[in-house]
């Protein structure tokens, strides 16, 4: 009986065992559940090379007297690993991954960077490869972009301006609740800002170079309309200065105004501006591309506080006016941003190819707004070469309406004069243009006056 016991007893207990090691599930990947309701299993490794696992059980203690499992096998010791060493596992790969993201960023936005650090200075070094560049590059670049945002009726490029500022601003706050939140991993948060903003920035580098700084060392235009430029006298400034004026007394009696005597802005203002490009582009082979229409901007307070009247957006490509601007330098304006989208990017041909288009427009309205353009700049140049009495006299055979409308467009800009974005846009425009091989600065929109006398003494 003693001994039929003692095999029922030990049967009981392989019967345990193999219970227990039954409710052992490994799992691949290293992971594995616990579903042993009867009693907790106590899992050890041992040291060493050759580490194995035991599993105990304390009711098979209770029945067996402290019997042991035998040590899994080798290969199914290495599967089941520990939850430890398998969330250690993870935890690196989730470090390793925003270091790869960012590796991958950096890479990406030093390429960016280096072919358009590379292709601007091939132009600057090199007027033929400018040139190239202008003719085969840029058309493909901005007729693409043109194209894109000129189906929008407003301006585009103030919608990203304004995505991107807010977006800075969004992105910035984020980062610093997650730098306060999650103190473990700033370096990794800030890293990850940094890299967004470093691939946003050399990107734009890009787009701004392909679209615009090449086109500053480009051969100017004067050498394609077949223009002489050459020293002029004062006598010569002066007697184009009073033929421009005679011309623009005679628009300025036919030129439509209102009860206030400011010029009325036509209902095709758009339209006529394009046209007026593409009538010279079919003058000029260099200025045939493709010309979106201006657009008026809606941040144009905004616009006259930093002193612009326009500007040419080389990211999206437009060519924005300010349209709270006086009416009568609308015109001229448009025409001048469009202008750059020939490739023609220095400010003196860009006036100089405006007031043309504005000559040569089947519109009155441009015409005024063209020739009122050129006098302004004729006038600002002589002013220093003649003395008050003959400047004077020179101002006075002006006829009244375009008296009143420079007198008006002074008291426009005089209210924006004190302010500091007034001043301190101009200092940064002064310092971007000689940035860009306009030594002058500021002063080169007044060198258009060198290629009106070329021209006009060159038509003698």
């Amino acid at each position: 009986m003693s001994e039929q016991r003692k095999i029922i007893a030990e049967n009981t207990a392989d019967e345990k065992n193999n219970e227990t090691k039954t409710k052992v599930n490994t799992v691949q990947g290293g992971t594995f559940s616990r579903e042993n309701n009867e009693a907790d299993q106590n899992i050890s490794r041992s040291e060493g090379d050759n580490a194995e696992f035991y599993v105990s059980a304390e009711n098979t203690e209770e029945n067996t007297g402290g019997s042991e499992c035998p040590p899994l096998e080798e290969g199914a010791a290495e599967n089941i690993g520990g939850e430890g060493a398998d969330a250690s596992g993870k935890e690196e790969e989730k470090e390793s991954k925003p270091l790869k993201l960012n590796l991958s960023r950096h890479i990406i936005a030093g390429v960016l960077l280096i072919i358009g650090a590379a292709v601007l200075f091939a132009g600057r070094v090199s007027r033929e490869f400018a040139d190239w560049f202008c003719f085969n590059i840029y058309p493909v670049f901005s007729g693409i972009g043109s194209r894109i945002w000129g189906i929008f009726p407003f301006s585009a490029a103030e919608i990203l301006v304004a995505l991107v500022i807010l977006g800075s601003l969004t992105g910035l706050v984020f980062l610093i609740r997650h730098i306060i939140r999650h103190k473990g991993s700033r370096a990794r948060a800030f890293l990850n800002g940094f890299s967004i903003a470093e691939i946003t920035a050399a990107a734009l580098f890009l787009i701004v170079t392909f679209n615009c700084l090449v086109g500053y060392n480009r051969t100017p235009f004067s050498r394609y309309s077949g223009l002489v430029l050459r020293e002029y006298t004062a006598d010569e400034l002066k007697e184009l200065t009073l033929h421009l004026i005679g011309e623009a007394n005679q628009i300025a009696e036919r030129v439509d105004l209102d009860g206030e005597g400011r010029p009325i802005k036509p209902c095709d203002f758009n339209k006529y501006a394009v046209e007026a490009m593409e009538a010279l582009g079919e003058r000029y082979e260099v200025l045939k591309t493709y010309y979106p229409q201006p657009k008026g901007a809606a941040a144009s307070e905004i616009m006259s506080s930093f002193n612009l009247a326009g500007i040419y957006f080389p990211v999206t490509v437009e060519a924005n006016f300010n349209k709270a601007m006086p009416v009568s330098s609308q015109g001229f304006t448009a025409c001048h941003e469009l202008s750059h989208l020939s490739g023609f990017i220095r400010e003196d041909e860009a006036n100089f190819i405006a007031f043309i288009a504005c000559r040569d427009s089947e519109s009155t309205y441009f015409r005024y707004s063209g020739y009122l353009g050129a006098v302004s700049y004729c006038l600002n140049a002589l002013y220093g070469s003649v003395s008050r009495e003959e400047y004077s006299e020179i101002c006075g055979r002006l006829s009244p309406v375009i008296l009143d409308e420079y007198a008006f467009r002074n008291e426009y800009w005089a209210a924006y004069r004190k302010k500091v974005t007034y001043k301190v846009s101009s200092a940064v425009n002064d310092t971007y243009l000689k940035a860009n091989n306009q030594t002058d600065g500021t002063k080169s929109y007044g060198r258009m006056v060198d290629l009106l006398l070329a021209e006009y003494f060159g038509e003698q």
